[in-house]
């Protein structure tokens, strides 16, 4: 079967080089990638350990400590169990396009600017040339243009904004993660092999965006001094941010087509964190794509229920308030006096504590939490 992959970001690289493999014509267009993607570059300790690309030699900063702060008034640092990693996005998609192309897929270095069904399949219009193709895939980001081609795009209120900075030079492998108040979203600092990445993630509501700009502003004046805007490198993208209505609606396949990664909304609306969810819905479509009617109930299953779980749950994060306090600010000073805690949240942030058992799993742990607090083990 010819199928034509639209984007090359880690789910359009990865799918390509799984169809390859088996035996499937693949042809990948982008036509800028490999790039440096706008954005923290962290991978959590449960993607390191389901995909096998992670296990080359590919740059990455090891991440062991992570200290979340919440304001000025308090913050824990925690250690997860499997450390998480923070990679050069710019070194992952380069290496994935070279295992594309190594399995077979046709690499096209061009800019799709229409997308037309013709009876054979599709036709994909560049400047100069049509491609045809009897299978389309979209994975080509929050905006796509296969997913408003084929379907409908993703609306305002579905994305988020990220914003923030590059900054050369070697710093201390510590994740840093910061809550303000009153504020959806937070701010981040995220160690990368040559480099580090600042930036913030909210809502793409209007007035939203300059706020968030003047926070991390702020943060990274205190955390490094203000000369060091001097040599950063500004960046900015959005980001699916499904709510719970949404994932009802949120259509990702149909007659000839099918939609991966963020193209398809598949990003925690809490953390903004995809990349497992590229890679995973990678899989799955390479391993359903000639029985396509299975892909969108497998993605429900293995993807689709935690995400909207964790949608149903932003609003409680982000706005909800715990004895009588901001929820992530009381979050933050039980944390500080539980041992128990601690490794649940450190669990939660590597990716090792699904959404979905969190809930059970904090109950189950109130005798502990308890016994931590009453003996001062933290």
């Amino acid at each position: 079967m010819r199928i034509a992959v639209v984007g090359a970001g880690p789910a359009g690289a990865w799918a390509s080089t799984l169809l390859a493999r088996r035996g499937h014509s693949v042809t990948l267009i982008d036509s800028q990638a490999p790039w440096e993607k706008p954005c923290g570059g962290g991978v959590t300790a449960k993607a390191l350990s389901s995909f096998g690309i992670f296990e080359s030699d590919l740059p990455r900063s090891t991440i062991d400590r992570i200290t979340i702060y919440f304001g000025d008034s308090c913050s824990v640092t925690v250690s997860p169990n499997e450390p998480l990693a923070v990679v050069s996005r710019r070194e992952l998609g380069k290496y994935l396009m070279e295992e594309a192309e190594r399995a077979g897929a046709n690499i096209v270095k061009n800019r799709v600017t229409r997308i037309e069904r013709t009876p054979r399949g599709w036709c994909l219009s560049t400047r100069n040339t049509c491609m045809q193709s009897d299978f389309l895939i979209g994975a080509d980001g929050a905006t796509s243009l296969v997913r408003r081609s084929v379907s409908t795009g993703l609306r305002p209120k579905d994305l988020c904004v990220t914003l923030g900075y590059f900054i050369p030079g070697t710093f201390p492998a510590h994740m840093k993660i910061y809550f303000v108040p009153e504020f959806e979203g937070y701010i981040w600092s995220f160690p990368r092999p040559t480099h580090t990445s600042y930036g913030v993630i909210t809502r793409s509501d209007p007035g939203w965006t300059g706020r968030a700009k003047m926070l991390l502003s702020n943060f990274m004046a205190a955390d490094l001094g203000s000369e060091v805007m001097q040599q950063a490198e500004f960046y900015s993208a959005p980001v699916p941010c499904l709510g719970p209505n949404s994932w009802k609606k949120n259509q990702i396949s149909g007659d000839g087509w099918a939609l991966i990664g963020d193209a398809a909304g598949l990003v925690d609306p809490i953390t903004g964190e995809g990349i497992y969810y590229a890679f995973k819905s990678a899989e799955i479509l390479a391993h359903t794509i000639e029985r396509l009617e299975l892909y969108g109930p497998k993605v429900d299953m293995e993807i689709g229920r935690e995400l909207t779980r964790a949608s149903r749950m932003y609003r409680r994060f982000y706005r909800g308030r715990f004895a009588g306090a901001d929820f992530k600010k009381r979050t933050v000073q039980l944390a500080q006096r539980s041992r128990t805690l601690k490794i649940i949240l450190g669990n939660l942030i590597s990716g090792n504590q699904s959404y979905l058992t969190l809930k059970k799993n904090l109950l189950l742990s109130i005798p502990s939490v308890t016994v931590d607090m009453i003996w001062g083990r933290s």
